[in-house]
């Protein structure tokens, strides 16, 4: 697995680079996979943390664009969604306490599922979480990665893969 960078050094970087914005990765720090990034401690986020990050933030010139953290929403083993459903509520309290307006997240998908059954899922545990950040000012954003290999059968594994999905159509807005 590749050494990660702390994020000062990241915005550092960026800064100097002229970047304006970063994307921050909020994973938990589990080091499970090589996309994961845990930059933000959402779960325990402090009020000092809050001042460390905008002391950073003020230094470096930067803004955070969006928290980022792109799980399985619609996993199927119900105790790893709750996880999941769990630290995205943290990621979008963190990103309230910030004022950062965007956290990215993921749909996902039950593999043991239809499309269809997955859709009807989706339509049950995702307007929570949509209502959830609203009622902190932020707003969720939906990563349309087709996530290859987490199906079994070769399927996408992320329902928002395509516009004939059906997800961010009109008629799935409230999703």
């Amino acid at each position: 697995m590749p050494a990660r960078l702390a994020l000062d050094r990241i915005a550092d970087f960026a800064a100097e680079q002229g970047y304006e914005r970063l994307e921050v990765g909020v994973w938990p720090g589990t080091g499970g996979r090589d996309f994961e990034a845990a930059h933000l401690p959402v779960a325990t986020f402090t009020d000092e943390d809050a001042a460390a990050t905008r002391d950073l933030l003020d230094r470096t010139g930067l803004e955070i664009s969006a928290l980022a953290y792109y799980e399985n929403n619609l996993h199927q083993d119900l105790d790893r969604r709750e996880e999941v459903r769990t630290h995205l509520k943290h990621a979008i309290d963190a990103a309230q306490v910030l004022g950062v307006p965007y956290v990215g997240t993921f749909i996902g998908r039950d593999n043991s599922k239809s499309v269809r059954e997955n859709m009807t899922e989706g339509n049950q545990v995702l307007p929570e979480l949509v209502d959830y950040a609203g009622e902190r000012g932020v707003r969720l954003i939906i990563e349309n990665c087709v996530m290859e290999g987490w199906h079994p059968d070769g399927y996408p594994g992320n329902l928002a893969y395509s516009p004939s999905s059906g997800v961010g159509s009109p008629a799935s807005a409230s999703v």
